[in-house]
């Protein structure tokens, strides 16, 4: 039986092989854990010792792969790998099996869950077997063989879909009726100066957050964007933006981005120095308290491409402010129609 205990910030794993004594310091508990499990697992003596794949259960490989992305994971998403968890988390991982997958669907369509919110929660389940195995250093091709089969059956039938994409923008009346709402009183968070550099740069919330004092180039009026968003490598995809003036006109007021950058107090190396989760939920309760129907923060960035558009920036210019690598990506938001060509 394996020993774990910590020592100051380390653990330690001890094992009893064959009447030898081995043991093995990690900075995590959890790879601690993982160690002890592959050396009982090479034990060849009575047969009593399961394999390592055996002995484990979905969960460990969701805890697996929280502690490696856990905390780059939005609260939406985290809180449903942890339903996910709690639906199928205790099955044993060879019998996370196409059928056991399509159950979980079958669960999920129960709770009244859409057909895009079901395909959402599969492709969650995928990428922890995916990744959370690498970390956990567990096979799971059998279990990603099992999915790729239940989502094709799952595809075919309709019980999943991919999500629609939104086109909501926000008015200017929406917009002037944020802003009064939170200029009542004195907030910690300047929620209209975010909203309009938002919309002006057409950025997400997550970058918006991680700009730095350092990152700014005023003569220029240019500014870096770290590890930005991308499909295949967002470490290392760093971007530098022009800050437009111009673009966006509110209640008939331009909105310079930089301006509202040189507003900002000084105070942190970061110019907005909150939690992108702490704006998120205040922008949620902004638009309920002003009786809003369905706007989210992130709509402020289609909002600022479709601005863009609208000033006549071409695609090419436009995607070197949202980051777009695929210029396909950005028709959605050009919403050209046919009687728009006779004022070209």
């Amino acid at each position: 039986m394996a020993s774990i205990y910590k020592s100051r910030d380390k653990w330690t794993a001890q094992v009893n092989l064959d009447g030898k004594r081995r043991s093995k310091t990690f900075d995590r508990k959890r790879d601690a854990e993982r160690w002890a499990r592959q050396e009982e697992a090479q034990q060849d003596t009575t047969g009593t010792v399961m394999s390592s794949v055996a002995d484990l259960r979905f969960n460990d490989i969701i805890e697996a792969y929280l502690d490696e992305f856990g905390d780059q994971a939005s609260r939406s998403k985290l809180g449903t790998i942890r339903h996910i968890s709690e639906l199928i988390g205790r099955t044993p991982l060879p019998d996370l099996t196409s059928a056991r997958i399509r159950e979980f669907a079958k669960m999920r369509k129960a709770e009244r869950a859409g057909p895009a919110t079901i395909g959402q929660d599969l492709t969650y389940i995928h990428t922890i077997l995916k990744m959370g195995g690498a970390i956990a250093d567990v096979d799971t091709d059998a279990a990603l063989g099992a999915y790729t089969k239940a989502r094709a059956i799952l595809n075919a039938s309709g019980a999943v879909a991919r999500p629609k994409e939104r086109d909501r923008r926000p008015t200017d009346a929406e917009l002037v009726a944020l802003r009064d709402q939170w200029a009542k009183r004195r907030r910690v968070v300047p929620m209209w100066d975010v909203t309009r550099f938002a919309i002006a740069t057409a950025m997400r919330l997550s970058e918006i957050t991680r700009l730095t004092w350092d990152d700014l180039d005023v003569e220029g009026r240019m500014i870096w964007i770290r590890d930005r968003k991308h499909p295949r490598a967002k470490i290392g995809n760093d971007q530098n933006i022009p800050l437009l003036n111009g673009p966006v006109v509110i209640d008939g007021e331009t909105v310079d981005p930089l301006a509202i950058i040189q507003s900002q107090h000084r105070t942190d190396p970061e110019i907005f120095p909150h939690d992108p989760r702490t704006i998120s939920t205040t922008f949620t309760r902004g638009v309920a308290s002003c009786g809003i129907s369905d706007l989210r923060f992130h709509d402020l960035r289609h909002d600022g491409v479709s601005r863009l558009f609208e000033a006549g920036f071409q695609i090419e210019q436009v995607s070197l402010v949202s980051g777009h690598q695929d210029w396909a990506q950005l028709r959605r938001y050009t919403n050209l129609r046919g009687e728009d060509l006779h004022h070209v």
